[in-house]
């Protein structure tokens, strides 16, 4: 005759077992489709310019990762951006933002850099520097920014470039209750849900950076990008970005 005791002990050891099998199952891939807003301007995600031997070798090329819209929206003050950098024989690139119009984008520059171009092809990162010469984007305007391959330093005309908009956006009082409350892995489809582009790609990003070998995250980055129509860009690796 089985005892009491014994049954209660079984029970236990078979949550403890099954806790473990739940623990070790791989992680679910988020769908994530993104829906940006309906308003577009005008831009160029994929670069422009001189192509060849001479500077960008192979496919794709230089391309600024944004919805079809050309705009992506953000709720960051200092948000963060991303773009595919190709194989290139140019030894540096450079990142400007302008605080503009749609009939004038150039109008103030509100930041620019020049970055050494990574070694292998790859997303490309870079943050908005927060400090005293860097104001933070404004709500509700738009802000213009620009990814240029130096292939010929003394021939800007030489330079494959690519270009878009941001629109920095108040959180929506539900969402804001959402991120109180939402997982980490969920994120990124709460952001995507919202129309939210920038901080969808970060977000995700930084989930993929933290676990590597996540075949589940992988796929998510590749849907995001899909639904972007940024098919071609979803295997590249993200080795730029997680660099600390």
């Amino acid at each position: 005759m089985i005892s009491a005791s014994w049954l209660k002990n079984a029970k236990t050891w078979m949550g403890v077992g099954f806790g473990v099998w739940l623990c070790i199952l791989p992680l679910a891939a988020i769908a994530i489709e993104f829906k940006p807003p309906r308003r577009s301007l005008p831009g160029r995600r994929e670069g422009g310019g001189t192509r060849g031997p001479a500077c960008v070798q192979g496919s794709p090329n230089l391309t600024v990762l944004l919805p079809q819209t050309n705009l992506g929206l953000t709720t960051a003050e200092y948000p963060q951006f991303f773009w595919f950098t190709p194989k290139t024989l140019a030894k540096s690139m450079q990142f400007t933002l302008y605080r503009g119009t749609e009939q004038d984008p150039t109008q103030e520059i509100v930041y620019a850099t020049t970055l050494n171009t990574p070694a292998q092809s790859g997303v490309t990162g870079l943050t908005l520097p927060k400090n005293a010469k860097v104001p933070p984007l404004s709500v509700g305007r738009d802000y213009y920014w620009t990814v240029s391959l130096l292939c010929q330093p003394d021939d800007p005309t030489k330079n494959i470039e690519a270009e878009g908009w941001i629109q920095r956006v108040p959180v929506a009082p539900a969402l804001a209750e959402d991120l109180k409350v939402v997982k980490p892995g969920d994120r990124p489809q709460l952001y995507a849900q919202n129309g939210i582009w920038f901080e969808t790609l970060s977000t995700l990003a930084e989930l993929r950076c933290a676990d590597t070998r996540s075949s589940a995250l992988t796929k998510s980055w590749s849907q995001l990008l899909s639904s972007a129509k940024l098919d071609r860009l979803a295997g590249q690796p993200l080795s730029q970005v997680c660099q600390k």
